[in-house]
């Protein structure tokens, strides 16, 4: 039966409450006399207590020739740090060229050397932009998730496999690399405080004893001492705690503490305490309370008698113990139970030998250590389950102890040869193994440490054997490397026991990789290239004996959450750890004290030697972890509340603003932009500290459909906790921004606007986050139980990384609020307290407004039931005043649902306010009236938002409808007054809105029903734009804008419309064109009497009208031209229709090719324009074809009405009409003179027709001369009735001379002439 051990539960406190320990922080002055914790100083004893304690086994001095780490080679090593090939026997000398051990230390920072990969800066990425309909918050998001994304990435590619860095990288002249500089800050590892032991101890080690030992079960945070028979637990965390088990009759020989096999304890028991003496083990259980740092003790009635004193003691996780006896065979101790509350009657408890087995298990210890060889010590890989054991010969074995096996797999027998190569270096023996487990390695599995310092990394696949022989660190010389040293998780410590010197001490060497070499090489030189593996050392002076190390496993890689693990396990380097884990930390066990050793992280060595070295700890830092990765850790470092000082906050500014600018380059695929370092360093913090979270799902499945949550609220509120406090520094220290030219202003632009989503995606996260912890509190099992089935199945593949960035993520958090109101209905608590909470949690992440909605429902419903009037209106007016606050998250079915209602309860004007509202909500940026004003498109996705707005305005309409009947059916009833003024009130309420959008749907909806005189009526800001954009070649609605200025007196506005409507292109009539030019010219006019003249426009105008005239009559030209068919004329019609053309077009593209004369000469009238030749042939033409059809009347004819039209022009200038004329009316006779007649008819005045005739008259020859005389006698006769127009002296001469030439003429016609001349000449002479 298990009982608990009085003794034990608290244990017995020996220590006297007096001596209170407290933890002094190194260095202060050591004081040895009293408990407390002293501060340790390397090189001075401590205590005198160390002489109690026996000297450990194995820790004679090794001889070895003295080694010098800082120049030549190792003696006796021959090529150590060279790997191994696969195929190659270990015997077989390496190439000299594979590296020697113990190459001087560069002088200055290592990546100095790696000029040969100078190349600029970090990868491009491509520039970004923000479209038009982009989300103002999702946007941006998206982009910055990349960011993060990115960020994460690199985190793993500088976290590799420790196989890759041992790899031909390891073949180098300088393994270990000397810090960036001398500072105190770059020591890799250093003993920081020293713990003294209990007073309590030392006065049982003052009684006269046998043995002592002592060791540390860092799980449980105890410190063992054994003292013959008695064990004690010492706290070492608080310091006083000192309990003691003293029911072991004979000496302990040792101790172990194994994990507690699962079904055989109670749960309380996580631990079997395993006490061996010479001839048995006993087994304690142990638990450790949750709440306190108490431990309990457990009698479990489990003892095994043993063959031989047991010397070490390990287990795995799974409960299994392997004990190794002087004797060195290895035993497992098994134990186990059926069924009962502990044990029952079925619990049984044996010992196996595992490496030998029959009588060997009894041969006595004594004669076993001197008969045989065996293991001298093992290792257990309980991640991998695997078991490692190092012989005496030097052999190293590889069992696989999954499950209840302990199979070997695999053995290696010539590590000891290996290391022996040299036989002047003495004796080399492998004095400690270590497992890798998977954490650091995917084939590497095993270290084993040689007593001259050197590490052999063995690989478990394809086989079992070392891959490279690394040469050890800078040592003490002369001293073997003893079995206390260690190596966990890449750490090596190494052990040297110097039991000669002056005052006793140990050795500490401390060797750590350092981890920023691959950063900097891609931050600071852009290479990809894996860096050469180095490491850097540190050492330590304990003043005593160390009895063991442990490393504290709360910060130990091995233990480290997914989170801080690649994809395939391994652990992340120190530098993505970082942000999310402390410094590695050591304990120290020795006869002096418990020493504690930290490991700081790169942050806090930049935050030591910014204290020390000031500006160049930053340079330092740069060149030593890479350019983003010191701008990380400025940001880490102001983001820690820690963080206080000025000078520090003042050095992280100088490193933020000294981080290196954006630079824009043209590459192949386009621009692409490299961004500072502060800014990708900000993504990296970021991404950092989202990486507990950012792929992890936001709920876990249990069974039975229901699902909890997928992250622990510790671990929610630790991330939210960072990215708070880094908004808030950022907050207080804002990035400055930078007012530049060129391509550095695109650079800077992309920066900015990259830097404004991350701080976006900062801020979203927190809230998200409390959005998340808020579900919590409430019970979200309960909560995701009341969703539908559809948000049940999107939140289980819902990670925190959609939550935070996608709007798929916005819509399952928005479902999560609606069940959450409904559950907290159902429970009675206040909806505005709910609303207050999400307001104040995550206000900006999820919408309160859903809250809202269900304080409005309960108001509308309230106004249902209710046969109050007064309560009624109180009533729809609060739910109107809810529903409004939460307009922009109302669903388009759930405001037409409410608008609805609203309409039944003949609140007409809840339901146009409310779909006002809802629509301006929506869509609070206006992107639906850009996209109506961009054309429409209808892939543009801001169509999305315009059919929501016009869903809105659909319940306006609605809703005035509602009241248009209601005033209808109250009019045939005849009693109008009430429901006229309800319509008024709607009507004025709708037209009061000041949405453009909805103002043109309203006028849409006005036209529609015939009702578009209306608009003329209407006095809004918006009629006028909806008249200029909705202007078309419908009658009814083209009116509409120069009536709605006309009706206002504005007249020149009204003008300015007509001449538009004249102009614009159109298959409008000409004849409407020439309408409205008209009706335009009266307005102009009609502006200009009331003092708004433009004359430019009226003038303008005056000239539209003309060349529109020109336009109809080449239509009506074309319309009776005898050579167009039907088809050709609809054709040329269309185009002469579509809208006003210029004078050019109708001559180039109509008159011309059509051979339209008479437009023609209505043109160069009209354009005022002379073109002689082809004046002359239109007119030929027109004369020609009318002599044709009509002889000397159709010439009369055409003559008489062309000159009346167009003289006097440029159509009928009279030096080429008066000559055609009278040319063709020489080949038609006629009545005498009838050309002159026409010609006068046709209003060409008589003085100037007198001076053309008798021109011609005067150049032609002698038969033309009788025709011309002919006209001029004509010309004379009519002078004769007006006189005045020509001097009656040209008359007389012309007519003297004729006479006289013609004297004698016998023909009639000259005798007429004669006859009509000399009339003139009498009357010429008289007057």
């Amino acid at each position: 039966m298990l009982s608990s051990l009085p003794s034990l539960s608290r244990l017995s406190h020996i220590a006297d409450s007096s001596h209170s320990q407290q933890v002094n922080q190194y260095p202060t002055q050591i004081m040895s006399s009293s408990n407390q914790v002293q501060p340790y100083v390397p090189g001075q004893v401590g205590a005198p207590q160390q002489g109690l304690y026996p000297q450990l086994p194995g820790t004679q001095p090794y001889p070895q020739t003295s080694y010098n780490p800082y120049g030549g080679s190792a003696p006796g090593l021959g090529a150590v740090g060279a790997p191994i090939p696969q195929g190659q026997p270990l015997s077989q000398p390496l190439a000299p060229s594979s590296g020697a051990v113990g190459q001087p230390y560069p002088s200055q920072p290592v990546v100095a050397q790696w000029n040969r990969y100078l190349t600029p800066l970090q990868a491009p990425q491509s520039l970004e932009s923000v479209s038009k309909d982009e989300d103002p918050i999702y946007g941006p998001l998206e982009r910055a998730r990349g960011k993060i994304d990115r960020g994460l990435r690199g985190d793993v590619d500088i976290s590799g496999d420790l196989e890759e860095k041992l790899g031909p990288t390891a073949q180098i002249q300088d393994p270990y690399a000397a810090p960036p500089s001398a500072s105190a800050a770059y020591k890799c590892c250093s003993v920081t405080k020293r713990t003294p032991l209990p007073d309590a101890l030392h006065q049982e080690l003052n009684f006269k004893h046998l043995t002592a030992k002592m060791g540390l079960f860092e799980e449980i945070e105890r410190a063992w001492f054994t003292v013959d028979n008695k064990l004690f637990l010492w706290d070492y965390g608080d310091g006083r705690d000192f309990s003691r088990y003293d029911e072991q009759t004979n000496t302990i020989q040792a101790v172990g503490l194994v994990k507690a096999r699962k079904d055989v304890f109670v749960d309380d028991i996580t631990h079997v305490l395993v006490i061996c003496t010479s001839t048995k083990a006993t087994l304690l259980g142990l638990s450790r309370s949750s709440t306190s740092r108490e431990i309990l003790l457990y009698h479990t009635n489990l003892s095994v008698d043993t063959p031989t004193v047991m010397v070490d003691i390990k287990g795995t996780d799974e409960g299994r113990i392997f004990m190794l006896g002087a004797n060195k065979d290895l035993y497992e101790l098994d134990y186990s139970s059926d069924s009962s509350w502990l044990f029952g009657s079925s619990t049984s408890v044996r010992l196996k030998n595992r490496t030998s087995g029959g009588v060997s298990n009894w041969v006595p210890s004594v004669v076993a250590s001197k008969v045989k060889a065996g293991i001298e010590s093992f290792a257990v890989d309980s991640q991998q389950k695997r078991l490692y054991t190092v012989h005496t010969g030097g052999e190293i074995e590889f069992y696989d102890v999954s499950a209840n096996r302990f199979d070997l797999r695999s053995k290696y027998n010539r590590l000891k040869h290996d290391l022996n190569r040299d036989p002047k270096s003495g004796a080399v023996t492998v004095v400690s193994i270590s497992a890798i487990s998977g954490h650091e390695s995917k084939r590497a599995c095993l270290v084993a440490i040689a007593s001259n310092g050197v590490r052999a990394y063995f690989v478990s696949t394809p086989s079992f054997y070392p891959i490279i022989l690394r040469a050890p660190p800078p040592l003490q010389p002369g001293l073997s490397v003893s079995d206390q040293s260690i190596y966990t998780s890449g750490t090596f410590i190494a052990v040297q026991y110097d039991p000669n010197a002056p005052l006793t001490q140990t050795h500490l060497t401390f060797a750590i990789p350092q981890s920023g070499r691959q950063s900097a090489l891609r931050e600071n030189y852009e290479t990809l290239e894996p860096p050469v593996f180095q490491e850097w050392t540190a050492n330590e002076i304990v003043p005593s004996q160390v009895w063991t190390i442990v490393e504290m496993s709360d910060a130990d890689p091995k233990n480290s959450p997914a989170s801080l693990r690649r994809s395939d396990g391994l652990a992340l380097s120190s530098l993505p750890r970082q942000a999310e884990a402390g410094p590695r930390g050591y304990l120290v066990l020795a006869a002096s004290g418990l020493f504690w050793v930290d490991q700081p992280r790169p942050v806090d060595m930049l935050k030591a030697n910014l204290d020390i070295e000031k500006d160049v700890a930053v340079n330092n830092i740069r060149m030593t972890f890479g350019r983003t990765q010191l701008a990380s850790m400025a940001l880490l470092l102001g983001s820690t509340p820690e963080t206080k000082h000025p000078d520090l906050l003042s050095s992280l500014s100088t490193i933020l603003l000294t981080s290196g600018e954006p630079v824009v380059k043209d590459s192949t695929g386009g621009k692409t932009i490299t961004y500072s370092s502060r800014h990708d360093g900000l993504a990296l913090t970021i991404a950092r500290y989202l990486r507990p979270i950012w792929s992890a799902k936001v709920t876990l499945p249990l069974v039975g459909g229901k699902q909890v949550l997928g992250i622990k609220e510790t671990a929610l509120s630790k991330v939210q906790a960072n990215l708070e406090s880094l908004r808030r520094y950022l907050e207080e220290h804002p990035f400055q921004s930078y007012q530049v030219e060129g391509e550095a202003k695109i650079a800077w632009a992309q920066e900015e606007m990259s830097l404004h989503g991350l701080n976006i995606l900062l801020k979203q996260a927190v809230e998200a986050i409390s959005f998340v912890l808020l579900l919590s509190d409430y019970k979200i099992t309960d909560i995701v139980a009341k969703c539908d089935p559809t948000t049940q199945s999107a939140l289980a593949g819902l990670t925190f990384e959609s939550l935070i960035t996608s709007l798929d993520g916005r819509a399952v958090a928005r479902k999560l609020v609606t069940a959450l109101i409904e559950q907290q209905i159902g429970q009675e608590l206040g909806i505005d307290t709910l609303s207050e909470i999400l307001q104040q949690r995550c206000g900006t992440f999820i919408q309160p407004g859903d809250v809202v909605q269900y304080k409005a429902e309960e108001s509308m419903r309230r106004a249902e039931t209710t046969r109050d009037p007064l309560e009624k209106t109180e009533s729809l007016a609060e739910s109107l005043r809810l529903f409004t606050r939460a307009a922009g998250s109302i669903p388009i079915p759930r405001l037409q649902e409410v608008s609805e209602r609203y309409r039944a309860l003949n609140y007409t004007l809840g339901a146009i306010e409310l779909a006002l509202r809802t629509a301006s909500d929506l869509d609070p940026h206006k992107k639906a009236i850009d996209f109506v004003r961009d054309g429409e498109h209808p892939a543009d996705p801001r169509k999305a938002l315009f059919e929501a707005r016009k869903e809105c305005y659909a319940e306006v309409i609605k809703a005035l409808k509602v009241a248009d009947d209601r005033l209808d059916k109250a009019v045939a009833e005849g009693d109008a007054a009430t429901a006229t003024q309800s319509r008024n009130e709607a009507y004025a309420l709708a037209i009061a809105s000041d949405d453009e959008l909805f103002h043109f749907y309203l006028y849409d909806w006005h036209v529609e029903r015939g009702l578009q005189e209306q608009l003329l009526e209407f006095d809004t800001p918006f009629i006028e734009d909806y008249l200029k954009i909705t202007i078309s070649n419908v009658e009814d609605r083209r009116d509409l804008l120069w009536k709605f200025y006309a009706r206002r007196e504005q007249y020149l506005p009204a003008a300015e419309a007509l001449a538009n409507l004249a102009t614009r292109p159109s298959p409008m009539p000409l004849h409407d064109r020439l309408y409205y030019l008209a009706q335009a010219l009266t307005s102009a006019k009609s502006a200009a009497s009331l003092g708004s003249e433009d004359v430019e426009f009226t003038s303008r105008l005056q000239e539209q009208i003309d060349v529109a005239q020109v336009q109809m009559e080449v239509a009506r030209a074309v319309e009776v031209h005898p050579e167009m068919t039907d088809e050709e004329k609809l054709g040329v019609l269309a185009g002469l229709s579509d809208g006003l053309l210029q004078l050019d077009e109708l001559y180039q593209n109509y008159a011309r090719p059509f051979r339209l004369y008479e437009p023609i000469l209505l043109i160069l009238k009209t354009a005022d324009t002379r073109v002689d030749d082809v004046c002359e042939a239109v007119w030929r033409q027109l004369l020609g074809t009318a002599g044709q059809i009509g002889g000397a009347a159709g010439v009369s004819e055409i003559v008489k009405r062309l000159g009346r039209r167009y003289f006097p022009s440029e159509a009928a200038p009279m030096d080429i009409m008066i000559p055609v004329v009278y040319a063709e009316a020489a080949g038609y006779p006629g009545s005498p003179g009838w050309a002159s007649t026409t010609l006068l008819d046709a209003g060409v005045p008589l003085r100037d027709l007198w001076e053309a005739v008798t021109g011609l008259y005067e150049n032609s020859d002698d038969e033309e001369r009788e025709f011309y005389a002919e006209q001029i006698s004509i010309l004379a006769q009519r002078w004769m009735s007006q006189m005045d127009e020509i001097p009656a002296a040209e008359i007389e001469r012309f007519a003297s001379a004729y006479i006289l030439r013609t004297n004698g003429a016998s023909d009639d016609s000259t005798r007429a002439i004669r006859d009509k001349l000399l009339a003139a000449k009498q009357m010429a002479v008289k007057y």
